[in-house]
């Protein structure tokens, strides 16, 4: 492991304590999921851990109080802190400081960290979440008109568009409203039911893939009883189908929970030949401006930055 890659991976230890003492269920996902199968730890090039939680685990991990989270650690959501620039969570370790270059322009900083995500239920019917991916891409793009430094954009049309949609629009209400657009099929009516029969499946919008990450959930869970995975695998002639049971897989040493159906999951994700790694010239993570494993954020952003943004989102309630 690379120096990031071990304190990456002393937060996932962290993450999954958290979740096994209070009882949370929870999932690797991308391509943490992926290096626990391919190559049981990190992807050599990585540079980050993705976790997913169903939307029921994923309320009750934001409602835990700070106490529960060990000392040295911060679990940061828009909901909890004034200025998060992303609708999904992240457990960040607070003696470290990461500022991304694609978020540089949105003043905020933290310390390395994984990301969580919220598995959301989702339609069965595939236009509609085709539907749902293009709107969730469109608030995605508004987004980024925000959090990006002007200088990171170098074609001047986009330039030009981006600065005009950041000025119509308002950070902390596009990131509201993704959280809420992912959330939609998952919500229930007056009835009962929930909106368009988004019982059987999970996604996850707020990932790199759309809609190849909405799967059934018993590629999750691996419970019987749901709709088999509708898909044919043509390159290697075979249907794929979810096994019972979940499932934990080694990574690093450790031992994390994981896609009862690795295989249906990662083919969804990354086609069937996912086991086979990508030319050397596609190995990259995710640029940063400014990594430091020792230096805390709270100094290189000023003192008490975090503490400020608690104050911000209590004033409103006082």
């Amino acid at each position: 492991m690379t120096k990031l890659q071990e304190t990456i991976f002393g937060i996932m230890k962290v993450f999954d304590r958290l979740c096994r003492d209070n009882d949370l269920c929870y999932y690797m996902l991308g391509g943490t999921m992926l290096g626990a199968v391919r190559h049981k730890g990190f992807i050599p090039w990585d540079d980050d851990a993705d976790f997913g939680l169903p939307r029921e685990d994923y309320e009750r991990l934001l409602a835990l109080p700070k106490e529960a989270v060990p000392q040295g650690f911060r679990l940061r959501h828009f909901s909890k802190e004034a200025g998060v620039p992303y609708a999904f969570a992240r457990l960040e370790d607070e003696n470290t400081t990461c500022i991304e270059a694609r978020r540089s322009g949105s003043g905020y900083t933290g310390g390395v960290y994984i990301d969580i995500f919220p598995l959301d239920a989702d339609s069965n019917v595939s236009i509609f979440r085709r539907w749902k991916e293009w709107r969730v891409k469109l608030i995605k793009k508004l987004l980024y008109a925000h959090i990006a430094e002007e200088g990171k954009v170098t074609n001047p049309l986009k330039r030009v568009i981006m600065k005009a949609a950041a000025g119509k629009t308002k950070q902390e209400a596009l990131v509201v409203r993704l959280d809420a657009m992912v959330s939609a099929y998952g919500r229930k009516n007056l009835s009962g039911r929930r909106f368009l029969r988004g019982e059987t499946r999970l996604s996850n919008y707020l990932g790199h893939w759309g809609c190849r990450e909405s799967v059934p959930r018993s590629i999750f869970d691996g419970k019987s009883g749901q709709r088999g995975y509708a898909v044919f695998d043509w390159r290697r002639g075979e249907r794929i189908t979810a096994p019972s049971g979940g499932r934990e897989y080694e990574f690093e040493g450790s031992r994390f929970f994981g896609a009862a159906d690795s295989a249906a999951y990662l083919t969804a994700l990354y086609g069937a030949d996912y086991m086979t790694p990508p030319p050397e010239e596609r190995r990259e993570g995710h640029p940063a401006v400014v990594i430091e494993l020792s230096k805390p954020y709270r100094q290189e952003n000023g003192d008490g930055g975090a503490e400020k943004a608690d104050q911000e989102m209590k004033r409103p309630e006082e």
